[in-house]
């Protein structure tokens, strides 16, 4: 049965608090989530390195899969800027409807906003590309933030806990759902 794929990037620029660290907890709750249940299909947690450097890690991972991106039941993308708290915005990335639908319905009822999607066929931003030109399906949420790749990207006041915390409770029901699909 084809897995269910879940990433986020791992490494940044700077202190990358609010980049990197909503997607890192988001990813780390699915991980203990879904570590007691028996799916039916197998889920893969990838954490990639070389974000910074044009998804490197990513697409390493990818080459030495060729058979992963199309053959995988979707993946989840865990995007930059998740929960960052100065100046916050989400941005929804998905390969069809359905995956999108799934995303953005999930994060209205938890009253998250959706500020903008991404135009079916366009190439997405991070890691989720490397998805969609090798024909894979997706979902990916990746936020905006004013520390962006800024030194100052660090400490309390760079994310905001309850709104991770409110992803968590998004992602968790999808991922459940995916891996018994």
């Amino acid at each position: 049965m084809s897995p269910l794929v879940i990433m986020t990037p791992r490494s940044g620029w700077w202190s990358c608090a609010s980049e990197r660290g909503g997607g890192i907890a988001c990813w780390l709750e699915l991980m203990r989530s879904l570590r007691g249940l028996r799916p039916a299909r197998d889920v893969h947690f990838v954490a990639s390195s070389g974000h910074e450097l044009g998804q490197r890690g990513i697409e390493i991972y990818a080459e030495r899969r060729p058979e992963l991106i199309r053959r995988s039941r979707a993946w989840m993308h865990l995007g930059a800027n998740i929960g960052a708290a100065q100046q916050p915005g989400n941005v929804v990335q998905a390969s069809d409807d359905e995956m999108e639908t799934m995303l953005a319905n999930g994060m209205n009822a938890a009253g998250l906003a959706v500020n903008r999607k991404v135009p079916r066929g366009t190439v997405p931003a991070g890691e989720a590309g490397v998805v969609h030109r090798g024909g894979g399906r997706y979902m990916s949420v990746i936020g905006t933030n004013a520390l962006f790749h800024n030194p100052a990207d660090r400490g309390r006041e760079a994310v905001d806990p309850n709104v991770i915390a409110r992803f968590v409770a998004v992602l968790v029901p999808i991922a459940k759902l995916l891996a018994d699909a």
